[in-house]
């Protein structure tokens, strides 16, 4: 396929996207400017565009002699060093199938994915430049998707099932491009590389994004805040992604006085429900950072945006406008598209979209709109500009003799109480009631614990109804995450559950 012009209807700024796959876009860049600089990586070893082709030809001959080949699955322990990267090119380069696990994963999980996944090798990076590559014994998939897929990404499924979330190469071109042309990014502006690359966002808005564009990769491993803020500067990074954490633990480190200096990034994509309006105000003041909110996930990639030219109340209150030739709309529990301003379930359909959940991960739970749009199980507004509004997850609300309870809005009222820097607002079970809610949070360094009845007081004066009010505080030194840096709902609900019925038996004794 050619390339794709897209209307400057939204974006100050055309693009253009296609679908080829990441290996010929990036030996079209090598056979450009060899010694341009492609990556530099943990350690501070920089690595050419030539440097990092011959890495991936090496691998490329190992998976070759395991079997691998076109519409081939290779599963890969996705580290933030050269192999994995090296690694994905050479899936690229041979047509096969990209599909990388976080080497945090659980054993269980781990052994369930390849059981079922059907890749015909598994890569082990031995260390930074180096890997093993094992040819599978199991049965090799016969998806027929698999000849139009370039990436598998592994998400948390409700079953309890990881989900195989199959994209192929346009979705990753367009997401990227959009992205790019949204910053304004100039050639020789570098991506940081925050956010760990084994989900599908996580490699795309990274990995694909350097490699295929040609801006060079900085990786970023392990987190420390004011490092990432150094190597920001170091290599005149214009572009990130990030997740609400991560922005917090950098402006913390601008506040604290451990980093000095202002940013080149020209805009920063954070997604995730722990944003608030104080956080991206502190990211302009503190960084300044242009913090964009972003609505993507990793069935639907980036699939809208707030620009670095919006204003701070915009971009403190919205999640962004739809890309160019996406649509997203609100819809209700008949699948009804909604009018602007009505409060439903987010459904999406666009370039970016995925072509569906591997078979025996996820394959059949596709929730879709008769007419093609993907339901999210994200509530949201989109307004008479059109600018959407994440405000809940229609699966996390609590309830609580009959009344429906949204975590989001409770979270946003808590996060406005100065001691506290995050939070998590779930269930845990009462026999009466069926659900209470429960408030898991961590306070700003340097804060003042504080019981349920001062929490209670700050909700009375934010005017939040008492019917919404947490009956539960838990207070953490630190918040789960999942793999990619979010916060990690189901670990904090365990927690508070474990912690909610200890106090009870306490109190019983």
């Amino acid at each position: 396929m050619g390339d794709n012009p897209l209307p400057d209807d939204a974006m100050h700024a055309p693009f253009e996207w296609n679908e080829a796959r990441l290996w010929p876009q990036f030996d079209a860049l090598v056979a450009a400017d060899p010694d341009a600089l492609a990556m530099a990586d943990c350690q501070d070893r920089l690595w050419n565009r030539r440097e990092l082709r011959a890495l991936a030809a090496g691998i490329a001959t190992d998976l070759v002699g395991a079997g691998v080949g076109a519409g081939s699955r290779v599963l890969v322990a996705a580290h933030k060093n050269p192999a994995t990267i090296a690694t994905a090119l050479a899936v690229s380069s041979l047509d096969a199938v990209f599909c990388p696990v976080s080497p945090k994963l659980g054993t269980a999980d781990l052994a369930l994915i390849e059981s079922r996944v059907g890749h015909t090798a598994k890569v082990t990076p031995t260390d930074a430049v180096t890997v093993d590559v094992l040819a599978s014994e199991g049965g090799r998939s016969t998806d027929p998707r698999d000849a139009q897929t370039v990436l598998i990404g592994f998400t948390s499924g409700s079953t309890g099932i990881p989900k195989g979330v199959m994209h192929g190469a346009g979705a990753l071109n367009y997401a990227t491009r959009a992205c790019a042309a949204i910053a304004g990014l100039q050639g020789d502006d570098a991506i940081l590389g925050i956010v760990p690359l084994d989900s599908a966002p996580g490699f795309t808005f990274t990995a694909h994004f350097a490699l295929s564009l040609g801006h060079p990769l900085i990786l970023v491993d392990p987190w420390v805040p004011a490092e990432a803020l150094r190597r920001a500067e170091r290599y005149r990074c214009g572009w990130a992604i990030a997740v609400p954490t991560h922005l917090f633990s950098m402006v913390e480190a601008a506040r604290q006085g451990e980093w000095h200096g202002r940013l080149p990034l020209r805009a920063m994509a954070v997604g995730g429900s722990a944003m608030t309006a104080e956080l991206i105000a502190d990211a302009d003041a503190l960084l300044g950072l242009k913090a964009l909110r972003m609505f993507g996930m990793s069935e639907c990639m980036g699939h809208a945006s707030t620009r670095p030219d919006h204003s701070l109340e915009r971009r403190q209150i919205s999640d962004g406008i739809p890309f160019p030739g996406t649509e997203e709309e609100a819809f209700d529990a008949e699948l009804r598209a909604l009018a602007r301003g009505a409060r439903g379930q987010a459904g999406v359909r666009g370039p970016s979209l995925f072509l569906g959940y591997a078979n025996g991960l996820g394959a059949g739970q596709e929730r879709k709109t008769p007419d093609g749009f993907y339901l999210t199980g994200d509530e949201i507004i989109r307004d008479e500009d059109g600018f959407v509004r994440v405000v809940g997850r229609i699966k996390d609300q609590i309830i609580r003799g009959g009344f429906n309870i949204d975590p989001a809005e409770v979270e946003a009222a808590l996060l406005r109480h100065p001691a506290i820097a995050e939070v998590a607002v779930v269930a845990v079970p009462e026999r009466k009631l069926g659900e209470q809610a429960c408030a898991v949070c961590r306070l700003r360094p340097g804060a003042v614990a504080f019981d349920l009845s001062a929490l209670l007081e700050h909700m009375a004066a934010q005017g939040v109804s008492r019917k919404k009010w947490p009956e539960h505080l838990v207070l953490v030194e630190a918040m789960h995450v999942t793999a990619t840096g979010k916060l990690d709902k189901k670990a904090m609900a365990a927690l508070a559950i474990d912690e909610v019925g200890r106090r009870v038996v306490s109190s019983a004794v």
